[in-house]
């Protein structure tokens, strides 16, 4: 693909990638390729291949010979991907020690902060990104690499739990409030606490007495 090409097709890419993640196209939506495609003065070439590239990171849904589609969870799948992922963020608190915390806690309090600030300026798309670094960063202050993967390969299906669960407005504030407290519960030794904090966080709902985690 020629560099020009390829720079517009970056350009569609970030702005398709930012509307979803703002909630601007929603679940479930078509993706506009003739309207981008006349707002960009391009052919639908880059168009489609920006889209390619976001069904690869699992946020759209292609339709053969058809038209692409914001991804969606039934409930039943969203149900598993939030199961998965507290088990796997839960792990991860598990095999934190004291050092590898200290070695991961500088870019968890930065990705913490930016995503408070990127919320306070309006900008849904990025407060979402930055809330992806933090708990990316977390399972990585794990320092198991096994575990590391397997985070990053559910990555995609954990931006749509986000947008499945549809958290915006004064719910949004409070959710991205919990970064901090995670961050102290963890670095007073109290895992216990902070993992079912962590269940609160990704689940939006009270933690249920007398599960394990």
């Amino acid at each position: 693909m020629p560099a020009k090409t390829q720079n517009l097709s970056d350009k569609i890419y970030n702005l398709l990638k930012t509307q979803i993640l703002s909630g601007k196209i929603k679940g479930g939506e078509k993706i506009p390729e003739e309207s981008l495609a006349k707002q960009f003065g391009v052919s639908r070439t880059p168009v489609r291949e920006a889209v390619r590239r976001l069904g690869e990171y699992g946020l759209v849904t292609i339709k053969p010979r058809c038209y692409a589609e914001v991804a969606t969870l039934t409930e039943s799948e969203a149900s598993d991907i939030a199961y998965v992922r507290i088990r796997l963020e839960c792990l991860a608190v598990d095999l934190i020690t004291k050092d590898s915390l200290n070695a991961h806690y500088k870019n968890l309090v930065r990705y913490a902060s930016e995503c408070q600030l990127a919320l306070e300026a309006g900008n849904l798309a990025l407060a979402f990104e930055n809330d992806s670094f933090f708990h990316a960063e977390l399972v990585a202050a794990s320092e198991n690499s096994a575990l590391m993967y397997l985070y990053e390969h559910l990555g995609a299906k954990i931006h749509q739990l986000r947008l499945n669960q549809n958290i915006y407005g004064s719910h949004l504030r409070s959710y991205t409030a919990q970064h901090e407290k995670i961050l102290d519960i963890l670095e007073k030794g109290r895992k216990k606490d902070c993992k079912e904090l962590l269940y609160n966080h990704i689940t939006q709902s009270p933690y249920p007495e007398g599960l394990a985690l």
